[in-house]
């Protein structure tokens, strides 16, 4: 463990790989508490008073449990690596593949090729933060005409949705039906993505996790169980998409 600079911390796991320590102080905390962040820093939220010293020693105790974890986080990724990697998008119930036109743009613009199976995405300048725009702006109509679709299908009435770069949470649902999804949903199957959808739904009727709740979304997802373990299972990974500084395509 070392101490670089004033503000920052450090760990080094047994590989050698130096790690930065994100130091949370709040007043209402009275354990030191250890997790990964998306960027798979170590987030230690600690009580206001405690000095620099204890939470050092605090995480030199937690060395092997850091280790362990950091071993089998998946790694922060950039968007355009990932869709390199899983060229697929979901919209409208259905999967599309993606391709991505590196030319330069004068304006960032993507639209159906191929007959509608192709989702052809051009950011301009071909850079990952036009990317990123440029995606966020396709599950911003996606998920718009989704919800809509799935709220009729229901008799449904929402007030309004938001679609935005949530830190982990995939949707919510407020005591005034406004419904906020987070846009990487277009990067999960169907299945998935309107599990989610469904889920916030499902609140409009019951505003909490109640057993009223989830008989209300089994009937709305019959899957519902399958979905939500798969969504468990593939959340550490997607969340961890386009969290990095922006790099280059």
């Amino acid at each position: 463990m070392t101490r670089s600079g004033p503000l920052t911390m450090e760990f080094r796991t047994a590989s050698g790989r130096i790690v930065p320590i994100e130091v949370r102080r709040r007043k209402g905390t009275r354990r030191l508490k250890l997790t990964l962040g998306l960027e798979n820093q170590i987030l230690a939220s600690v009580p206001w008073r405690s000095g620099d010293a204890e939470v050092l020693r605090f995480v030199e105790k937690q060395k092997a449990w850091l280790d362990g974890q950091l071993a089998k986080a998946p790694p922060a990724i950039e968007l355009c690596d990932w869709l390199s990697q899983v060229p697929l998008l979901s919209a409208s119930g259905d999967l599309f593949t993606v391709r991505i036109e590196s030319a330069w743009t004068r304006r960032s613009e993507y639209r159906f090729a191929e007959g509608g199976s192709v989702v052809l995405l051009r950011p301009e300048g071909g850079s990952e933060a036009s990317l990123r725009r440029l995606v966020r702006n396709f599950a911003r109509d996606a998920l718009n005409c989704r919800v809509a679709y799935q709220a009729k299908r229901l008799g449904l009435c929402y007030d309004t949705l938001s679609v935005r770069d949530q830190s982990s949470r995939w949707g919510s649902c407020s005591a005034r039906r406004g419904l906020s999804l987070n846009w990487r949903l277009v990067l999960l199957r169907p299945e998935l993505q309107d599990y989610v959808i469904l889920h916030e739904l499902a609140h409009l009727t019951e505003l909490n996790h109640s057993s009223r709740f989830w008989a209300l979304l089994h009937q709305y997802d019959p899957a519902r169980r399958e979905n939500e373990r798969a969504l468990d299972a593939l959340s550490g990974q997607i969340m961890r998409v386009a969290r990095s500084s922006i790099a280059a395509c």
